[in-house]
């Protein structure tokens, strides 16, 4: 039997493994069983200190070395030809980093008396858990299945709040707290050794880089991209009877689609089902786009509406979900496209989330120039960058669109070598700061009434800056919860950083696993695996070898793509250059959901309120209403306002947790 095989339903595990030794109780059982049924049916295996459990899927088992395993994985690496067992006995913990494969698992050794957790690189696969030293250790998919087991206490984590209702202009780490006191998610690329009296939880992920050094020419790179990522497809389709995608017109969900209708066409399957959402609002829309996809490919396209009832949607995510960071905007979206594909059978939903922070556009290579101080390749490449009329340059002023070239030039230049600048100003003694500015403006062929323009707009910039929110924290909850550091991600991307001199932070985030975490509950429920072709692990190690240089592509961008599939996507997605932008729907979003939430938690004795100043809370609402306001200016007031409706609806049903 090897690892190779695919499951046709959404797959979960679950567990307790007791210390004290007391049997797990048929109640414990009865109660998992209940909470994850919709996961597929359910295998159990009691072992003498406990018992596994896997939905839609085989437990692992090894006799003769006394090893038992639960996985939750919908596809594995052709390349390994054993079971995940057989993979740990021969390789240790050492064989999770030899997997590309999304999965969470549980090994539990019974001579060895050892249990053994890991998850994937990004946290496709969601695993939580509890450790009552001395007692017991229970692990399950979703953490409704570990509320309401006996001895564990319902507490909301206030420390969660503070890292959730604080806006951050920065990529923020991924932590294995949860909103549950001593409830804790297994942090993506690492493993969890657990024994009567702790966990030790180290990271595995060491990615493989040294694979790509021989390439030297870029063509090689957008082939090899091409290859891996046909091949991440083709991995996350086999088995799978009806396949949708989301398709929203961008240069990630396009791949996806064409390379994925491709394939189907080559195995002679049925046509994909492709999908994006109409919010009716000219700003996202791109239907052009959608539409050359759809022309050439001859996808069964479906295009649904954000469901109208915004509060609806949450509360029945609320229902569904384990924690409020689940309540993403736009939640209406996903359960618009599950809705419709389940009405349409489709068993795998493929995404383009999140390819541009795997493929990235290539700015890191201006950074690169700056530090080497190659000014006049800087030039070039910053003149390259604006070179193209289409792209979206509106936040270098709202006139740009007249200015010379030159005057382009420059604003962006500045914009990209400000901080730069100002890092010099503080670190350096005036006079050879002032010699370095000079150097730089003449390599640059900046202007000395450009360079005093900018400076204004950046001191305008900051004053507006200081006066916008981070957060609506009570000085009472500020004072009762400190800011503390959570056990995250950081320390391996940190460390991956350090050894390859290339950053992850990008791609290992708590937007990107929470993302994968909501849309694996979502699929769980309406029947359909959603699964991430740029998550490939593969494509992440490829991505983060690509040099920067090659990435940018002159100017363009997600070099990768463009010339890896530029015989294969229409020429209006290779050589797009703009984005949708959904400020204005999420602002209209935040709106209604107010408008018909705020009721519920009004009252002053309501929970929020031991958390929220009603005041700054107020200030948000008024900013986010104000039609006076530029609708850019309005981003973080409609997070903070959605977010914190979200953790008052989520107090509410929290009482009611077990």
């Amino acid at each position: 039997m090897s690892l190779f095989f695919s499951l046709m339903n959404m797959g979960g595990i679950a567990g307790m493994i007791r210390f004290d030794g007391k049997a797990v109780s048929a109640q414990d059982l009865t109660h998992i069983k209940q909470r994850l049924r919709h996961r597929g049916e359910v295998s159990g295996q009691i072992i003498d200190q406990g018992a596994l459990l896997a939905f839609g899927n085989t437990i692992e088992s090894n006799n003769a070395a006394g090893i038992y395993a639960v996985v939750h994985t919908d596809f594995p690496n052709p390349s390994i030809n054993q079971l995940f067992i057989s993979s740990f006995l021969q390789n240790g913990l050492s064989s999770f980093n030899e997997l590309n494969a999304d999965f969470a698992l549980t090994l539990w050794d019974t001579r060895q008396q050892a249990l053994v957790c890991a998850r994937d690189i990004l946290g496709v696969m969601p695993f939580y858990y509890v450790h009552q030293p001395g007692r017991f250790f229970a692990f399950a998919t979703e953490i409704k299945a570990l509320i309401g087991l006996a001895g564990i206490v319902v507490t909301p984590n206030r420390h969660k709040f503070r890292e959730y209702l604080t806006w951050s202009t920065t990529y923020t780490p991924y932590s294995s707290e949860t909103f549950y006191e001593n409830i804790y998610s297994l942090l993506p690329g690492h493993f969890l050794e657990v024994n009567v009296e702790k966990v030790h939880l180290a990271p595995y992920w060491n990615p493989n880089l040294g694979k790509f050094s021989q390439i030297s020419r870029p063509e090689e790179y957008s082939t090899l991209f091409k290859e891996h990522f046909t091949a991440a497809i083709d991995a996350r389709i086999k088995g799978k009877m009806s396949i949708g995608a989301h398709l929203s017109g961008g240069l990630d969900s396009s791949s996806v689609s064409c390379i994925a209708q491709s394939l189907l066409t080559q195995q002679k399957r049925p046509s994909l089902h492709t999908f994006n959402i109409d919010t009716g609002l000219a700003s996202t829309d791109e239907s052009t786009f959608v539409e050359a996809v759809v022309k050439q490919y001859h996808t069964q396209h479906h295009t649904v509406h954000p469901t109208a009832d915004v509060l609806d949607a949450v509360l029945k995510i609320n229902q569904l979900f384990d924690r409020p960071d689940h309540f993403i905007i736009p939640s209406s979206f996903h359960l618009s496209v599950s809705i419709k594909a389940k009405q349409l059978g489709c068993d795998c939903l493929l995404t383009g989330h999140d390819g541009d922070s795997v493929i990235t556009t290539g700015l890191e290579y201006l950074d690169y120039l700056i530090d080497t101080s190659d000014w006049q390749e800087l030039r070039l490449a910053c003149l390259q960058y604006i070179s193209y009329t289409e792209r979206n340059l509106a936040f270098l002023g709202n006139n740009n669109g007249d200015l010379s070239t030159h005057s382009k030039y420059e604003k962006y230049a500045l914009h990209i070598i400000g901080g730069n600048i100002t890092k010099r100003f503080r670190s350096h003694p005036f006079s050879t700061f002032l010699k370095a500015l000079s150097i730089t403006k003449q390599a640059l062929r900046i202007s000395t009434s450009a360079i005093i323009a900018y400076c204004i707009q950046r001191v305008k910039a900051k004053i507006v800056h200081q006066n916008l929110l981070d957060n609506a924290f009570s000085v009472e909850f500020k004072q009762q919860i400190p800011a503390r550091v959570l056990q995250s991600t950081e320390a391996l991307s940190a460390s991956i950083s350090s050894e390859f001199n290339v950053s992850t932070n990008q791609i290992l985030n708590t937007t990107n696993v929470i993302c994968n975490e909501q849309l694996n509950h979502i699929g769980a429920y309406y029947g359909h695996q959603y699964t991430f072709p740029f998550f490939d692990k593969n494509v992440v190690e490829l991505g983060l070898s690509t040099p920067a240089k090659i990435s940018f592509d002159h100017g363009r961008g997600r070099g990768l793509i463009r010339n890896g599939l530029q015989t294969i996507l229409p020429s209006q997605i290779v050589s797009r250059l703009t984005k949708a932008n959904f400020v204005e729907y999420g602002t209209i979003s935040a709106q209604q959901l107010y408008l018909a939430a705020h009721q519920q938690f009004k009252s002053p004795s309501h929970a929020i309120w031991e958390v929220i100043d009603r005041t700054l809370f107020l200030k948000i609402v008024n900013v986010v209403f104000e039609h006076r306001v530029p609708m850019q200016r309005k981003t973080r007031y409609n997070w903070l306002l959605s977010r914190i409706i979200y953790l008052a609806l989520w107090l509410d049903s929290a009482k009611n947790a077990r």
